[in-house]
């Protein structure tokens, strides 16, 4: 549904929210699939620009690498209460959210763990030409692990 621009605050983070939560599970199921060709055509309803790119390439490289989620298995994310620093100047509401993959390794073909661990990810969303809320920008770092929520 596309989102008027006159929402409040606490709405577009509402919004924001709930396309990062629709955008994460289908990165969890491109990560069990070993990635993709490009990005799964329902992702674009949720990210734009840069990082509809970047998502491209990441998972591209997961396919020929043949490195994917470990099976059964699945990433967990917390949405933390603190801002992120410095957000471009275009970006309308941002999240910070912690992945917690050490439950859920990188393994490769076979089945040799390649990566899992703790990411903050500071999230950025504005408005896409055609009207919806979509993450277009994200910057992130590694850490030792996920602060309480």
């Amino acid at each position: 549904m596309s989102v008027s621009a006159s929402l409040s605050q606490d709405e577009l983070y509402a919004e924001a929210e709930r396309v990062y939560r629709a955008y994460f599970e289908l990165e969890q199921r491109a990560f069990l699939e070993g990635g993709v060709n490009g990005v799964p055509v329902e992702m674009n309803q949720y990210i734009m620009a840069g990082y509809a790119s970047g998502e491209s390439s990441m998972l591209t490289q997961m396919a020929e690498r043949r490195v994917r989620m470990q099976e059964g298995t699945r990433s967990q994310y917390t949405v933390l209460e603190q801002v992120p620093d410095d957000p471009p100047s275009d970006s309308l509401v941002s999240l910070s959210v912690c992945i917690d993959s050490t439950a859920s390794p990188l393994v490769d073909a076979d089945g040799n763990f390649v990566a899992s661990g703790y990411d903050i990810n500071n999230v950025f969303f504005k408005y896409d030409s055609d009207g919806f809320l979509k993450i277009f920008h994200a910057t992130g770092e590694t850490v030792k692990s996920c602060p309480s929520a």
